[in-house]
């Protein structure tokens, strides 16, 4: 985390050119970070790296909310930058206004944005398009459709039909109001099969399930290269701004 800590003091120690630009950085930007670096060692305590037994039901909803807590604030981290880039370089369209908030970002559909920038940044960022698309797949999933699930295990085919046969046994004492079967149901069911620490949200829209420490460590180093390298592009367009 300490490259995270000096991506929050070279934000929160920078002047910068307007009041807003500032506050999306100091108020903004610099709380992301912040809830970034404590949203990890929260997942990172309650699933345990190398941890082949699954954790309790309620160490997995715990796990859960930091997750989605955390994607949302990996999203709104980079929309915080785009945003700040765009105020304290007074990007404008075409027509001399300024982007609409839409428009605002560094993903792939944000051209005017992407466009603004230094070619060494610009090119960063269209290599982490893959990136740009887990990233929004994950967020939009969370905040419109399906929320993330942690499958409690991976089931071999013998356990698959195990697990299955106590779906339907669950559900059955579920009808009948049957409340302690059903609880023992479910933990023959979530003793079944080995865990692995992965994440997804919809089956049915085919989500590619991810590895849930290495993600987060590649979310967040992602999140601070972004950071350095707008911090350079903002420095490089005050000294050019400053030279005519």
């Amino acid at each position: 985390m300490r490259a995270s800590e000096g991506l929050f003091l070279t934000i929160i120690c920078r002047d910068y050119v307007t009041a807003t630009g500032s506050e999306y950085a100091k108020h903004g930007l610099c709380r992301r970070i912040r809830a970034l670096t404590h949203l990890t060692e929260r997942i990172f305590s309650v699933i345990s790296l190398g941890d082949s037994k699954s954790p309790s039901k309620r160490d997995l909803h715990d796990a859960e909310a930091f997750i989605q807590s955390f994607l949302l604030n990996v999203y709104g981290a980079i929309d915080n930058m785009a945003r700040i880039w765009c105020v304290e370089t007074d990007l404008r369209n075409k027509k001399g206004l300024a982007i609409p908030d839409g428009m605002i970002g560094f993903g792939r559909k944000n051209l005017i944005v992407r466009e603004s920038l230094p070619y060494e940044f610009r090119a960063y960022l269209i290599a982490s398009d893959p990136w740009f698309e887990y990233l929004e797949n994950y967020r939009h999933a969370v905040a419109h459709r399906i929320p993330v699930y942690i499958p409690p295990a991976t089931l071999s085919e013998q356990d698959a039909e195990k697990y299955a046969q106590i779906e339907a046994e669950s559900q059955e004492a579920a009808q009948t109001g049957n409340w302690r079967q059903w609880d023992e149901l479910m933990a023959r069911q979530r003793s079944l099969g080995k865990f692995q620490p992965l994440m997804t949200h919809s089956y049915g829209e085919k989500s590619r399930p991810v590895t849930i420490h290495g993600q987060i460590i590649c979310d967040v180093a992602t999140v601070v290269e972004i950071g350095r390298r707008l911090v350079a592009s903002l420095s490089e367009s005050k000294n050019t701004r400053s030279n005519r």
